[in-house]
């Protein structure tokens, strides 16, 4: 009689090998190749919500209006700088200011690290794969019912006296940002489908906030509102104060005090002056 083997028969190494080389094949292989781009589609999202917090600070303090020309930027600027500052290969450029950018891109382009595996670019070289919308809305809560009455009331007053103080209640800024990614090869193998966008990611983030950043228009709009809520600075208006420093003048013949520069009636509004004694 021949005495049994006791090592594993060959056909049950053999079946060992194909079952590897399968599930190498089947799900090993295509799982290590598709963790880079996974990785960039992660980077590329964190760059978007990035992008968003960041237009929605910038709408907070710039804004358009007749009342804030000096502190206006368009939702298009505020795209372009989202493209250069979060998208862009900043590293081949320096950022170029909003204004004089002819288009979004710093550099040669978006970051070269969002490539596929044949080095085709994960996002496309123009401007309507990044955009933005920061809309300004009603203030949630309900002190607006309560301030609206007690504002009118004050316009009343300043409508009389020449000022005007305005209250914002429209300071929730909510910004949307899309970034529209274009097929790589695997997905055009996968979907068998040469489209430029279909079966392709889109990221759309969303930050909101609630400010109210009415000094932001300069020295001279705070001035106007402090003005508004000042009734006495009628004073310090033509042709009152006119009038009144003519009267000063006279008056000082019987009591220097009343000198302008010593007293000013209604009070002198000086925005972002420092005492002298706080200068070094």
């Amino acid at each position: 009689m021949h005495r049994l083997s006791r090592g594993r028969p060959a056909f049950q190494s053999g079946q060992a090998l194909v079952e590897f080389t399968i599930a190498a094949a089947t799900v090993l292989l295509p799982l290590f190749l598709i963790i880079p781009i996974l990785g960039k589609y992660m980077d590329m999202k964190a760059a978007s919500i990035q992008a968003a917090r960041y237009a929605a600070w910038e709408r907070t303090v710039w804004f358009g209006g007749a009342d804030w020309t000096a502190a206006t930027k368009s939702d298009l600027e505020i795209q372009r700088e989202i493209q250069q500052r979060f998208f862009s290969d900043t590293a081949a450029a320096k950022l170029q200011s909003s204004q004089s950018a002819a288009t979004g891109w710093g550099g040669t382009g978006p970051k070269p690290i969002w490539r596929d595996r044949g080095g085709n670019p994960m996002l496309a070289n123009y401007d309507g794969d990044v955009t933005q919308a920061t809309p300004r809305g009603q203030t949630p809560g309900t002190m607006d019912a309560i301030l609206t009455p007690v504002v009118e009331v004050v316009n009343v007053v300043d409508s009389i006296l020449g000022a005007k103080f305005e209250l914002d209640m429209q300071s929730l800024y909510t910004t949307t940002v899309n970034v529209q990614t274009v097929q790589t090869m695997p997905i055009k193998q996968i979907l068998k489908n040469t489209s430029s966008s279909a079966g392709t990611p889109l990221f759309r983030m969303t930050n909101v906030l609630v400010a109210n950043g009415w000094s932001a228009n300069g020295a001279g709009n705070v001035k106007k509102q402090v003005e508004g809520l000042t009734p006495s600075s009628v004073a310090q208006r033509d042709p009152l104060k006119t009038v009144l420093t003519v009267v000063q003048y006279v008056s000082t013949v019987f009591a220097p005090e009343l000198m302008p520069d010593h007293l000013k009636f209604g009070g002198d509004i000086q925005p972002d002056i420092v005492p002298t004694d706080r200068i070094k």
